[in-house]
């Protein structure tokens, strides 16, 4: 069914990357709706054009990371299936050159720019096969600096999971610094129903002794 997929149409490659990035989420410890949202429609700032982002995940300080799911791995699938060296070669430099292109396309359509959408400064293009976004990398060692100077991150579900568990444990530290904070506002505000109760006690011996 794998390789069928990667064989098949760049749609059904997305469909399957974006089943991949749902898997990583759905074990991130992140809920959907609360921590991250999935294909917001959001306007862009310059040109008032709508865009659909993959993935949208909230940071506790209003900030924001988004994830791109959309990558092809034709070229991929053919390296690893072919078994003569020059070709492999050749498939080796088409995926990387698929790769570039997506980053440029990606960095192009500029999400740190999105109405209403606090991002960081880069976003996470994901791939969702590590050995495809490792091979990359050790064809072109250039690429992850290529990509970073673009605003532009490569993950794997390996490196995502590792990311989207420190969002995880950020927000567990939030929400225990929300819950301290409110413990101590409720004991303060029964300290301060404390010390009117005795001043009422005190009041009333002060009655009696008179």
């Amino acid at each position: 069914n794998l390789t069928s997929a990667l064989k098949g149409e760049s749609k059904t490659q997305g469909i399957w990357g974006e089943m991949i990035l749902e898997s990583v989420l759905d074990n991130s410890g992140l809920r959907q709706g609360i921590e991250y949202e999935r294909e917001v429609s959001v306007e862009h700032e310059s040109d008032n054009r709508r865009y659909r982002p993959d993935v949208i995940v909230h940071l506790p300080d209003t900030r924001e990371i988004i994830i791109d799911a959309k990558t092809s791995l034709t070229a991929y699938e053919r390296y690893v299936a072919a078994s003569d060296e020059d070709e492999k070669v050749q498939f080796a430099h088409a995926h990387v050159a698929s790769v570039k292109q997506h980053i440029k396309a990606l960095s192009d359509k500029d999400y740190t720019n999105l109405k209403g959408v606090e991002t960081l400064d880069f976003i996470f293009m994901f791939v969702p096969i590590e050995s495809a976004l490792l091979m990359v990398m050790e064809e072109d060692h250039t690429l992850f600096d290529f990509a970073f100077k673009k605003g532009v991150i490569l993950v794997g579900p390996t490196t995502l999971m590792v990311s989207l568990r420190a969002v995880e444990n950020t927000w567990k530290y939030e929400h225990q610094q929300r819950n301290a904070q409110e413990i101590a506002k409720r004991a303060g505000l029964l300290f301060d129903k404390f010390v009117g109760f005795i001043e009422s006690v005190e009041k009333i011996g002060k009655q009696l002794g008179t």
